[in-house]
């Protein structure tokens, strides 16, 4: 037989059950209000926010925190992202009002955040005109906001340009660069062409600005355009910047490109040439750099480096005549042109250790007085040239002694070889 519950005990079990099964019904509602997600302000609230924000002048920068937060909601349309875009220019626009009331009212003011709050407007107009020129499905393009976001750039053009020229005065070209950037890439508007007194200026200073901060695309972007608005001594060093910068890049084909043109319209200015027949004889095109020399030399009657180059480019093919004959070329145009001593000494050094070795072996045949003689001569005459080299280069012992030493051994010149001897192989 049971034992018969009491009314105290039934409670008790009835208290337990109850506990037991309601407890898990507790941590699921807790759980579910826990999840839930707070409700999204809507856009209409974030738009009356900003004009708040605008016609009080505070409490701009959370407006925009607010409104650029909101493009992460999946559900906006193209529409709704151009017009938060375009909203948030205002925002920045007003943020660069507060810093110039200030100014105007001579109080204390942030003239680095006064240009940038208007860089950060030219930016939300950029996406806003992204955005806008997005196709729809039918491919289609409407563009609604572009007037808008144009009249707002115009509006505040020029204090774009003014913030290039104060961060370019502080040399903060990493600085400079974007705001002459927007100004040059904002030239025109639709269909008018802005007449504009200042673009030389915005372009050229765009270009340094960039090269000075190793912005090598931002050069390459502007420079034509800075060449063609400038003048004539200023294009010369541009053309260089736009070599430079694509050899930072390793574009090697624009490289050699802007070579090209550089010697085409600057055929005066050495650096070009100097630098397309380096490249022409080190990948061996020889007939490449002279015909390069050849050209200049028809173009401007003939510079000594231009010589100079055909010298080089025979005394790599051995053919040590042909050298030699350029090598006075240039040594005529200029005396003290080393490489050309240099390149005209190397001849006929190599042409009597040819000699040397191709002579006759046998001293009683009458051929072996008349090669050594022929040897000798050789040696005698590659004396003077590099005796000239030493003379023009006395500090660059590497390019001289082991040529003038091996010169004085054959010439059985004692005193002149025990001297380049202690050089080569100094006492210990």
């Amino acid at each position: 037989m049971l034992p018969r519950l009491t009314s105290s005990v039934f409670f008790c079990l009835l208290l337990s059950t109850f506990i037991f099964f309601s407890a898990p019904c507790s941590v699921a509602a807790a759980k579910q209000k826990k999840e839930k997600k707070p409700k999204q302000e809507r856009l209409a609230t974030l738009y009356k926010n900003a004009r708040m924000a605008i016609k009080n002048q505070g409490g701009q920068d959370a407006a925009l925190n607010a409104l650029l937060g909101a493009l992460s909601r999946p559900e906006l349309s193209n529409k709704q992202r151009a017009n938060i875009y375009y909203t948030a220019a205002l925002l920045e626009e007003s943020l660069n009002g507060v810093e110039n009331k200030k100014a105007y009212l001579k109080q204390p003011y942030d003239t680095a955040r006064f240009f940038n709050k208007l860089a950060g407007m030219y930016s939300q107009l950029r996406l806003c005109d992204s955005i806008d020129h997005i196709p729809d499905a039918k491919g289609k393009v409407h563009v609604r906001m572009q007037k808008k976001t144009q009249a707002l750039r115009l509006k505040h053009r020029r204090n774009i340009f003014g913030g290039g020229k104060y961060f370019l005065s502080k040399r903060d070209y990493v600085s400079a660069y974007p705001f002459f950037d927007l100004y040059c890439t904002y030239k025109t508007d639709g269909k008018r062409q802005e007449t504009d007194s200042l673009y030389h200026q915005a372009v050229l200073w765009a270009t340094l600005s960039s090269f000075l901060c190793e912005n090598y695309n931002g050069t390459i972007k502007h420079i034509d355009n800075a060449i063609a608005n400038t003048n004539p001594n200023n294009a010369i060093i541009l053309q260089e910047y736009k070599v430079r910068s694509f050899a930072k890049l390793e574009n090697d084909s624009a490289w050699v490109s802007a070579l090209k043109q550089g010697v085409q319209d600057y055929p005066q200015h050495d650096y070009f040439f100097v630098q397309l027949a380096d490249w022409y004889h080190e990948h061996r095109n020889f007939t490449e750099e002279r015909e390069l020399a050849d050209m200049l030399i028809s173009n401007t009657g003939g510079k000594a480096i231009h010589y100079y180059a055909k010298s080089n480019s025979f005394l790599a093919e051995e053919r040590y005549d042909e050298s030699i004959a350029y090598a006075d070329s240039a040594i005529t145009l200029q005396p003290d042109f080393s490489d050309a001593y240099y390149n005209k000494g190397i001849a006929y050094l190599n042409m009597a250790v040819v000699a040397q070795e191709n002579s006759c072996k046998d001293v009683r045949d009458p051929q072996y007085l008349i090669d050594k003689q022929n040897t000798q001569d050789l040696y005698l005459k590659a004396r003077p040239c590099m005796e000239m080299v030493r003379k023009l280069e006395p500090e660059n012992e590497s390019r001289w002694a082991s040529p003038l030493y091996r010169i004085y051994l054959h010439l059985n010149l004692g005193d002149e070889f025990n001297e380049i001897d202690h050089l080569l192989n100094p006492p210990k």
